[in-house]
């Protein structure tokens, strides 16, 4: 079984990486090869607009876009975590979203596409208390999910998280929440 974890945060050393890294290490613990993406040390340039891909399938721009949609691709699972900024993904995941519509179902020239069964799960973590926020966050994960075929199976939003040590000290049901969600993840 192969994962595609992305850390879709502005750091990757926070709470959102956090738990991502937990669920990555209970998922190897089971033998499930993971490859896991952060974001913030990718490098992703702004979409042109150009719309060149409309007619041959591929983005005239070349950097890390590319190898993470194929790898996304090539896995049975892809858990997706993001920090909200403003109610919404961080800057540098929502350039990654732009980039994809090379690969997405509203491209009729796509021509790298999923051959398998793909779920989805999105995370959402955010500082403020109001959980309605955070299915903001969950939706546009979910929205990316199906415009390339992957059908999102588990959502999970935790609130009142300022920082790592907020996580961890307020939040422990959360982290093990997804570590039992790695543990057995082929079961969704």
């Amino acid at each position: 079984m192969k994962v595609t974890c992305v850390v879709g945060s502005a750091r990757n050393c926070g709470s959102t990486a956090y738990l991502i890294d937990a669920m990555a290490e209970a998922m190897t613990g089971q033998g499930i090869s993971v490859r896991k993406y952060c974001i913030s040390d990718m490098k992703i340039q702004y979409c042109l607009g150009c719309k060149q891909c409309y007619l041959d399938g591929k983005c005239v721009q070349k950097d890390d876009v590319a190898e993470m949609v194929a790898c996304i691709l090539d896995s049975d699972y892809v858990v997706m975590a993001a920090p909200s900024y403003w109610a919404g993904v961080p800057g540098q995941l929502k350039t990654f979203f732009d980039r994809n519509t090379p690969y997405g179902d509203t491209n009729p020239n796509r021509i790298l596409q999923k051959q398998k069964e793909i779920k989805g799960i999105a995370i959402a973590i955010r500082a403020g208390t109001h959980a309605e926020e955070n299915e903001l966050i969950l939706n546009e994960i979910s929205h990316y999910y199906g415009h390339l075929g992957i059908q999102t199976v588990k959502r999970i939003s935790i609130c009142g998280v300022d920082c790592l040590n907020d996580l961890l000290q307020k939040h422990p049901e959360a982290i093990q929440e997804v570590v039992q969600l790695g543990q057995h993840i082929g079961e969704l």
